[in-house]
């Protein structure tokens, strides 16, 4: 298994760079397991990374999962739909809602 933290910025701008290292992790043939509790910043491209991630890894049949979740990536995932058995159901709920900045 390989394990890879994102950044704290999980946006637009990082998308394509993080996008990079999960693919190459899911290229190997391993099972992923991504560590999220260092995201303060997220948008909607961001999410969509983590999706493409979760996508590939099912389609080539390995796990993909994510660990310590923030609770601005949380609700982001929430916002932007991502049902409950997706992501959002291994994210450590933080009464914090202020923690960061959701944008997208």
């Amino acid at each position: 298994m390989t394990t890879i933290a994102l950044p704290e910025r999980l946006r637009i701008d990082t998308a394509a760079e993080c996008w990079q290292e999960l693919r190459a992790a899911l290229d190997a043939g391993e099972n992923l397991q991504v560590d999220a509790a260092g995201v303060t910043d997220v948008d909607a491209a961001g999410v969509q990374v983590l999706l493409m991630a979760r996508h590939s890894a099912a389609r080539n049949a390995q796990g993909c999962s994510l660990i310590g979740t923030s609770a601005v990536l949380a609700q982001a995932l929430h916002a932007l739909g991502v049902p409950d058995d997706g992501f959002a159901s291994s994210a450590e709920q933080n009464d914090d809602k202020d923690s960061g900045d959701i944008n997208g």
